[in-house]
C-alpha cells in the first residue's frame, strides 16, 4: 500500500514539473525559433469531417531548398462556422533534411507566431522541426487533435 501511495505522489510531482516546463520552456523555445531564419514554407488545404467540428485531413506542399514536396496531414482541427475546407500557410523552422519533415507534430505554442491569434498555431515534431501555421480565412480557429497532427510526405 505504501508503494502505491509513493507512486501516486511521484506521478503528481512529475505532472507538476512537466506543466512548469511547458509553461515556461515552450514560450522561450518559440521565441528562439522565430529568431532563426526559416528553412521552408508550407501551404495546406484541409477538409473537415463535419462543418465546424471534427478532425481534419488534408494535403499540402512543402517548399524546401528550392524544391516542392507534396504531403498529407491528419489531425488538424478547424473551428469556425460555414467552413468545410480551409486554406492555411506557414513557415517551417529547423528543417535540415526533407525526411525530418515527416512525423507527428504537437502544439509548441498557440497564437505565438507572426499573425498571432486563434487562426495561428505553432507545432513541433520529434526532430525539432517547427511549423508556424496561419489560416487564410478570417474567423477560423486552428487547433491540434489530441494525438497531434501527422504529416507524411507523398511520392
Amino acid at each position: 500500500m505504501k508503494n502505491l501511495q509513493e507512486t501516486k505522489a511521484l506521478l503528481g510531482e512529475l505532472t507538476c514539473m512537466t506543466l512548469l516546463l511547458i509553461s515556461f520552456g515552450l514560450p522561450l523555445f518559440t521565441a528562439a525559433a522565430e529568431d532563426t531564419p526559416p528553412s521552408g514554407m508550407v501551404s495546406i488545404t484541409a477538409t473537415s469531417v463535419a462543418v465546424g467540428v471534427g478532425v481534419q485531413w488534408g494535403e499540402g506542399m512543402l517548399t524546401f531548398a528550392g524544391h516542392q514536396y507534396p504531403f498529407s496531414l491528419q489531425g488538424l482541427q478547424v473551428l469556425g462556422l460555414g467552413y468545410s475546407q480551409v486554406t492555411a500557410t506557414g513557415t517551417v523552422y529547423g528543417l535540415q533534411n526533407v525526411k525530418e519533415f515527416e512525423g507527428v507534430y504537437v502544439a509548441a505554442a498557440a497564437g505565438a507566431a507572426a499573425g498571432s491569434g486563434p487562426a495561428s498555431v505553432v507545432m513541433q515534431n520529434p526532430q525539432d522541426v517547427m511549423i508556424s501555421l496561419h489560416a487564410v480565412q478570417e474567423g477560423v480557429q486552428l487547433t491540434l487533435a489530441a494525438g497531434g497532427v501527422e504529416i507524411k510526405l507523398r511520392p
